[in-house]
């Protein structure tokens, strides 16, 4: 065959050699969405362990730092070196009080005291060389004694003109609306919130521990789901019909309605009660899916010959059956990790969760019930938010690529003929 006639090669063969200058050690492992995935949700556990080195934890605890700074990056902010800025906003909140407090002191001031002042004050051309009786009448009205200091006093001036009512205080838009917080500094680079609590230290402390309440709760859950779901699998009869009934009894139960059922007669829940209260309804999952995969590997030929070699059930179901599901398994468990850090997110937006640690989902919370959203302090609550998103992101990226790394036929590859 000459080179002419030599075949273009084809999509699929393009793609593989593709994927092979990607992935030149042609492993499965390095899937490029479980790899994001992994990368996005590490960040969040190493913001735990080097955050604490670089940041006080003090700091998220409250009245630790000034109350409601905003963020020194924030649109319409800057730190407070930049002297134009700090001005412009102090300006602006000194334009925000009423125009009238100013004019009713100035008024007060030049009003007579109870004894007529300091007679050596008056600058009136009418004043004598003792300075008159200081209490003498100043107005036509008086009386020959001064008349009553405590007596009201007319709104109306000796020209009949009425006295100018208070201004009402004007509303400040763009960054004057921001004048009523107190001014950025990038001491907190996160801003503060009102209760004085740092918000990047509140977000050192309080992300790791949101996705530790989803690990322990997944972790206890998935060795239940495992132990279970193999010992019905492949010991089969009354065994597997009891497991089997338990999970569908158990799966169709309310969970977030049970647990802030729980969770409201719990006086103090800790982050591990928390998490040891969330395995209990996460075992099932795991149990139909394990169940389902070694009801299709009992019947294979190695597994046959594990029997007839004499091993035992135990070495069978874990030392041969177990390292083939192992990505179905992985799968399972960032599956369990979300639904965990769901729920327990959801129970502390309720205020059900742990109120003496920063949590993300607690955080949340606190910002709700002093309307944040109301007062536009859009950091406090819109910075656990996107803590969430990060971590949700991962998981359901690590899933993904844990589904195709379990599957070949999701990675795009295609039998060439």
């Amino acid at each position: 065959m000459t080179t002419s006639e030599r075949r273009a090669p084809d999509g699929a063969t393009m793609q593989l050699r593709r994927q092979s200058k990607l992935n030149r050690w042609d492993s499965p492992w390095l899937n490029p969405k479980f790899l994001i995935g992994l990368a996005m949700v590490l960040s969040v556990i190493l913001l735990g362990v080097v955050g604490p080195l670089f940041w006080e934890e003090r700091l998220s605890y409250p009245a630790s730092s000034p109350l409601n700074l905003p963020p020194p990056w924030a649109p319409g902010f800057d730190s407070e070196t930049d002297k134009p800025v700090v001005q412009q906003v102090e300006s602006l909140r000194d334009r925000a009080t009423p125009s009238g407090v100013s004019a009713t002191n100035a008024a007060q001031s030049s009003s007579a005291s109870i004894t007529g002042g300091n007679p050596l004050a008056a600058k009136t051309p009418s004043a004598s060389m003792t300075g008159g009786n200081p209490l003498a009448a100043k107005t036509p009205s008086a009386s020959m004694t001064g008349g009553n200091p405590l007596a009201a006093k007319s709104s109306t001036t000796e020209e009949g003109e009425t006295e100018a009512a208070p201004q009402p205080v004007r509303r400040a838009t763009g960054a004057a609306a921001y004048a009523r917080f107190g001014t950025p500094t990038w001491d907190h680079p996160l801003g503060t919130e009102s209760s004085g609590r740092d918000m990047l230290a509140v977000l050192v402390v309080g992300a790791p521990r949101s996705l530790r309440i989803g690990l322990i709760a997944a972790t206890l859950g998935m060795l239940a789901g495992v132990l279970l779901g193999f010992t019905a699998g492949y010991l089969g009869g009354w065994v597997d019909a009891v497991i089997r009934t338990l999970s569908d009894a158990i799966i169709v139960i309310p969970v977030l309605a049970v647990l802030i059922v729980i969770g409201a007669y719990v006086k103090v829940l800790q982050v591990e009660n928390m998490a040891v209260l969330l395995a209990a309804f996460l075992w099932p999952g795991p149990t139909r899916l394990i169940r389902a995969q070694v009801l299709s590997m009992r019947e294979r030929g190695y597994v046959q010959m594990a029997r007839i070699s004499g091993a035992s059930s135990f070495s069978i179901m874990f030392g041969e059956m177990m390292p083939n599901m192992l990505p179905y398994i992985a799968a399972s468990y960032t599956g369990n990790v979300s639904a965990a850090i769901l729920a327990a997110t959801s129970l502390e937006v309720l205020g059900l969760g742990p109120t003496r640690i920063p949590t993300l989902g607690m955080t949340i919370y606190y910002a709700i019930s002093a309307a944040a959203v109301l007062r536009g302090m859009w950091w406090w609550w819109g910075i656990p938010i996107a803590a969430l998103i990060i971590v949700f992101s991962g998981l359901f990226l690590m899933t993904v690529g844990l589904d195709e790394i379990a599957n070949p036929r999701l990675r795009g590859r295609k039998v060439t003929a």
